[in-house]
């Protein structure tokens, strides 16, 4: 059965490999990391394509991992947070956002 998986990872780079234990133990087929803090040139772990908020290359708070082979469509969100969202296709198909809010930004409600 496919999982999905959401971590507040501290820092993709520090936890690289706690990350990989999770995925070989796990066999998720979605994670969903906040506080990733990941740099330029960071890789995501074999077998995983790495999704990041749209416009972002490097840095950033928020991101999917989706396993390769996942049928997945990425979803293009028009808004200034940190998220990463896509359309999987498991057994059902599922709708993923990761977002991070920090912990100091006033957040204001937005509908009803």
């Amino acid at each position: 059965m496919d999982t999905v998986v959401q971590w507040n990872i501290r820092g993709f780079r520090s936890n690289f490999e706690e990350l990989k234990l999770l995925l070989n133990r796990s066999q998720s087929a979605v994670v969903a990391l906040q506080e990733c803090r990941h740099g330029e040139g960071q890789v995501p772990p074999r077998g995983y394509t790495l999704l990041l908020p749209q416009g972002e290359s490097s840095g950033g708070e928020a991101a999917l991992l989706i396993r390769n082979g996942t049928r997945f469509s990425e979803i293009d969100l028009k808004t200034g947070l940190h998220a990463a969202a896509a359309t999987i296709s498991l057994e059902k198909t599922l709708t993923v956002c990761s977002l991070y809010l920090p912990p100091n930004s006033p957040v204001s409600k937005l509908c009803g």
